[in-house]
Order: C-alpha cells, then structure tokens, then sequence
C-alpha cells in the first residue's frame, strides 16, 4: 500500500472516504493529487461506458472515470455535491474519479480490512468505520482497466 502514519505501535493508513450512490468506498489519501468540482467532459470517442470524458487540468488532459457505471452502482440523482477526485495509481496513471461526494478521512489499519476479492477485482477488502461497511478500493485495478479499455476500442 502507500506509505503510512506510525503511531506508537499501530501503523494507520489515512484514507478518503467517499460516497458512489448508497455504498461508500476508500482509497489511500497519498494516491489523491486535489479534488475538484464537477465540469464539463469532453467525450472521447470509442471510450469504454464507464469513461465520462475527459477534463484539462492545467495543460493536462486527464480522463474521469465515472465510478457509479464503473462500480455499476445507481449513482444520486440530481446531486450538486458530485466531485471529481484526481489520482495518481502506483504506476503513475493519473485520472479523475466522479464520485457522489467526499464524506471524510479516516486512519484505517491495514489488518482491519477484510478481503473479499480475488486478484485483479477492483475491490480490495471492507473495513467497518463506527456502524458503517466502507469498500476499499485498489487504484491499480482501475488505472489498469482504464488503460486496457481505452486500447482495447
């Protein structure tokens, strides 16, 4: 994963946390670049169904992944809180991922999280958070896909 907090004898990873419709999902806060307000996309020809677009990020053309048809997910209706949170996986792919709304952070450790996917699922594991059932999400898998799908057309 990426690099942790150590507090005392406990290593924390922070985390974002937030909502795709009704599930919320994590991933590592050192894999956010910003978060942005939702803008207008331009559409990419022969992009896989899960691709909003794509947005110029000060001279960078970056693709937004839309995470509700990604996750297949019902996203809100009608939400004007909907963010684009901008990532950078571990093999350097940098894209925007369109969520519902950003909830919060949390310090989450590692042995919490229960696995629940095999290899190359995009899912990693659930952790509990208070009485809430948070998905973790694996950046790689998505990046990975997102790169795969857009050859692929």
């Amino acid at each position: 994963m990426d690099k942790d907090v150590n507090t005392g004898e406990t290593q924390l990873v922070k985390m974002i946390v937030f909502a795709v419709g009704e599930q919320e999902y994590c991933i590592p806060i050192l894999s956010v670049r910003e978060i942005r307000g939702l803008e207008k996309t331009t559409p990419l020809p022969f992009a896989p169904p899960y691709v909003c677009g794509a947005i110029n990020l000060r001279g960078i053309i970056l693709t937004v992944i839309n995470l509700a048809t990604y996750l297949n997910v019902a996203p809100e209706p009608e939400n004007p809180r909907r963010v684009v949170v901008i990532i950078e996986a571990s093999d350097g792919t940098v894209c925007g991922l369109l969520v519902d709304r950003v909830i919060d952070m949390a310090d989450i450790k590692p042995s919490d999280i229960q696995v629940v996917a095999e290899k190359g699922h995009s899912l990693s594991g659930l952790v509990m958070i208070g009485e809430r059932m948070i998905g973790v999400l694996k950046l790689d898998v998505i990046a990975h896909e997102l790169i795969n799908g857009m050859q692929a057309e």
